[in-house]
């Protein structure tokens, strides 16, 4: 990691930078007030002071008194929720003295604007709480036969729950934590998942602001942020932020009724709310009942909200459940691929309504956040692996986690298999095909050769049959699309047959575990990718 990283200027600019940003998406500030922020220059940070440097007294006296409470908020939040306090230095001027730094105050109500000498330095702070950290799940290996289910028992079945629940992938690179059979563990009441926390979730300069801002709103002092629009492309950690914001709002605020949903949920819900209950002439009870279980929560966590697009009913359904929960001050979180402004097939009305909030995005990570996401994963989930092999891994996959993870994964697959260490050399000769290409690789590219090398069709592979050479091929074919191609879960499963998205990733999890303890299930992955990768060559 660089050392600028533990520099006190650069903490002081990082942490400035997004507390100014905060402040002016402030909408219960006035113009002017947010006015006085913008001459604020950070210097240093010690433990849990920031020295900020302003151009005048009238400055410090405006922000230690009328503008002090939104301040020390606005540094809590992008300090991580830790409170920090602003010690003020007045900016030296030509043929003046330096003036000595000054600690927040407190002013007597007799005393006169402006005047400092009645000023009386308020008591030592005290020390700041420790951040809540919300337990992980115990770790578990792909040898606990009780956690996950071995390639060879699931070789037949191409599951698809009873219950649909999101997974997760998180730009801290935390896999879903797993139950019986390889599906996911979530909470049955708020779909949650409790690996998802912001404690596993690794912050840098490409998704800092974003979680500052999810955070402020699970600890529900961001009033002003409702809804929370996060954007930004496949893999980067929106689905993290949200189950994040679900778990901490209840540690922080126990009995808040949250309720994490796709929006490929949420349609299918209200879809099934339609039908007619046996007995009636209408189905106005389900549709009672689904309004009151979306309509009756504290915090609403929607993702993939862009695939509500051209759904007219649901879009209508959801535009009213919208209002009703911003009405009585319940918050909303959505996250998508694009902008809200961006979404096709949205009336102009539900997008105005996305706009009235704030909305904040994900980048791909940088190379020092990649490393730390990496080392994240690898200690996790208990493998050994050199940091010399983790930075070669990071230096090469830029755009996503879930480059990473796969990269990641073949490596300590290989390793596995040959009872070997995991070096560099073995590194580069597992990756060397990932490492020079840009080729493009599509989802039917990659089903039409899967098919081919197993002697299969096309229509074999996306359609119900589920003969175990069949299975072995969807699954192969699914794990690939995952990590080749940027497509979500949902819009995977939706190339295969309209499988629910659970359903890949029961399958893909299949897949990756398999790789680990047959060869042959590696040598599959291992030269179907080849083949993909030297498409055209």
């Amino acid at each position: 990691m660089s050392e600028a990283t533990n520099d006190p200027g650069a903490k002081a600019a990082r942490i400035w930078s997004d507390a100014l940003e905060l402040l002016r998406k402030n909408s219960s500030l006035t113009a002017r007030e947010k006015g006085w922020f913008e001459g604020v220059l950070p210097e240093a940070l010690f433990g849990t002071n920031i020295i900020l440097a302003v151009e005048n007294s009238e400055t410090q006296h405006v922000l230690q008194t009328e503008l002090n409470d939104e301040l020390l908020q606005a540094l809590r939040l992008a300090n991580g929720g830790v409170d920090l306090f602003p010690a003020f230095k007045i900016i030296m001027r030509a043929n003046e003295p330096e003036q000595p730094v000054l600690p927040v105050t407190a002013l007597s109500e007799e005393a006169p604007r402006g005047d400092t000498r009645k000023r009386q330095p308020l008591p030592e702070p005290e020390p700041a709480p420790a951040p809540v950290v919300i337990r992980q799940t115990p770790k578990t290996t792909h040898y606990d036969d009780a956690v996950v289910q071995t390639f060879e028992d699931s070789m037949g079945e191409d599951l698809s729950p009873a219950t649909p629940a999101p997974i997760s992938g998180g730009v801290a690179g935390m896999p879903a934590a797993l139950g019986a059979h390889g599906k996911p563990m979530l909470d049955p009441e708020t779909h949650l998942n409790p690996s998802d926390t912001f404690d596993t979730f690794v912050p840098g300069d490409s998704n800092r602001f974003a979680r500052t801002v999810a955070l402020a709103v699970a600890e529900g002092t961001g009033s002003d942020f409702n809804p929370l629009c996060i954007y930004g492309g496949s893999g980067l950690g929106k689905t993290h932020l949200l189950n994040a914001i679900g778990n901490y709002s209840l540690i922080k605020q126990p009995g808040t009724r949250v309720r994490y949903v796709t929006s490929e949920e949420f349609t299918n819900e209200f879809i099934d709310s339609l039908r007619m209950d046996a007995g009636t002439k209408s189905g106005s009870s389900r549709v009672t009942a689904f309004n009151r279980k979306y309509r009756e929560v504290d915090v609403l966590l929607i993702d993939d909200i862009q695939f509500l697009g051209g759904k007219t009913e649901t879009l209508e359904q959801f535009f009213h459940t919208f209002n009703s929960l911003y009405q009585a001050n319940k918050r909303i979180v959505i996250a998508s691929d694009v902008p809200p402004k961006n979404l096709k097939d949205f009336e102009a009305r539900l997008i105005s309504r996305f706009e009235q909030g704030i909305t904040v995005d994900v980048k791909p990570p940088d190379l020092e956040t990649r490393i730390a996401i990496l080392r994240m994963i690898a200690s996790t989930s208990g493998m050994r692996v050199p940091y010399d092999v983790l930075d070669l891994i990071a230096e090469r996959f830029t755009e996503n986690i879930r480059e990473l993870e796969g990269a990641l994964n073949r490596v300590t697959a290989l390793a596995s298999l040959n009872n070997q260490p995991v070096t560099v050399a073995l590194a580069e000769q597992t990756l060397q095909d990932f490492f020079s290409t840009d080729i493009e690789v599509k989802p039917t590219d990659i089903i039409g050769r899967v098919a081919k090398y197993f002697h299969l069709t096309f229509d074999d592979i996306v359609g119900p049959q589920r003969n175990r050479n069949i299975t072995l091929a969807r699954q192969i074919a699914m794990y690939l699309t995952r990590d080749l191609t940027s497509m979500s879960l949902v819009n995977i499963g939706q190339v295969f047959g309209g499988r629910d998205h659970t359903t890949v990733m029961h399958n893909i999890k299949i897949v990756s575990d398999g790789m680990k303890q047959k060869q042959e299930i590696y040598n599959y992955v291992t030269e179907l990718t080849v083949l993909l990768r030297q498409r055209g060559k």
